[in-house]
């Protein structure tokens, strides 16, 4: 059943995935297991061995769309767009990897996806990372980019898409430009966001055996080196601790398997008492940055709505709680 569009504008929706786990799902989840996935995780987050070149944009993305690479501050920024029918929405999308990975082969085919659906502008930029750039660095970066956007792009809508780390950068950023007085972007998507870097939430002991990929040491000794000189609990490390009070509108999609959903939680409860306009999806069973993996049934279901919310303003509440 679908409803037709109306003036309803998308705000608070709390969203539960009501549909079985994929077999495709479920084989990952067993896989990981076997191979101690989530070990080896925590080794690459306390020893820094994590692949720091971004990742080239396949040669598909490249037959399909518009490939731009420029360069700001000796970094990489690629915008990457349909050749015909582009929208007049522009999305600046920040990579996850604990802070300290760079952009991945999965990442490009969410871009893939998230064009193929959207029809927008990707910008998408090598920001810096731990432990050799910190969070004010990777800020100023992000900052000087999504400014020079808004200059380029005066009428067009500007929309924060992140992954994870990806995800608390772009939380962030949206209460420093609040701090700042500069304009927000329309809205926020964030995939399973990592929102709080100090792990301190005693909500996460309830999920950290069912996360295969996260462990809380991992992530606290990745957290450290990204917060450089900056309190683990500053917005900009950590944005859950920080003013959420007149943001635009922000959507969190987690999974129930994933060690972050605890502060994914918290996140929608802070939220909603500032009277903000939160979108909740969460998706039981599911594990960490499960969307990247596009190929599974979860993933195209994340996709479709961020697709709703991202290009459709006024679609109905109810349109997206049936898809």
């Amino acid at each position: 059943m679908h409803m037709q569009p109306t003036d309803i504008q998308i705000a608070n929706i709390d969203y539960q995935h009501n549909k079985s786990l994929s077999a495709e799902a479920r084989l990952i989840l067993f896989t990981m297991s076997l191979i101690g996935f989530k070990g080896k995780m925590e080794k690459k987050m306390i020893l820094n061995k994590f692949e720091i070149e971004p990742a080239k944009p396949p040669k598909s993305l490249q037959r399909k769309f518009t490939v731009q690479e420029t360069e700001q501050d000796g970094r990489k920024v690629w915008r990457v767009f349909p050749v015909e029918s582009k929208t007049d929405l522009i999305i600046l999308f920040l990579h996850g990897g604990a802070y300290m990975a760079n952009i991945s082969k999965q990442h490009w085919n969410l871009i893939r996806q998230l064009i193929n659906e959207t029809n927008a502008t990707m910008v998408i930029p090598d920001y810096p990372l731990a432990p050799a750039s910190s969070c004010e660095e990777a800020y100023e970066f992000i900052e000087n980019l999504y400014t020079g956007l808004t200059a380029e792009f005066p009428s067009e809508r500007i929309a924060f898409v992140g992954d994870s780390a990806g995800g608390g950068i772009a939380f962030g950023l949206a209460q420093l430009l609040r701090n700042e007085g500069k304009k927000q972007p329309d809205q926020i998507i964030l995939l399973s966001p990592w929102l709080d870097v100090t792990m301190s939430n005693h909500d996460i002991s309830l999920t950290e055996k069912a996360d295969k990929i996260l462990s809380i040491e991992g992530l606290r000794s990745a957290g450290q080196k990204y917060a450089g000189v900056l309190d683990m609990k500053d917005y900009r490390v950590s944005p859950i601790y920080g003013d959420l009070s007149g943001l635009c509108s922000i959507s969190v999609f987690t999974g129930t398997a994933d060690i972050l959903n605890a502060d994914a939680k918290k996140c929608k409860e802070l939220m909603r008492e500032q009277q903000n306009n939160f979108n909740y999806f969460e998706y039981p069973g599911m594990f960490h940055d499960w969307v990247i993996i596009t190929g599974l049934k979860e993933s195209r279901d994340v996709i479709q709505k961020i697709h709703q919310l991202a290009e459709n303003h006024k679609m109905p509440e109810q349109e997206i709680l049936l898809n």
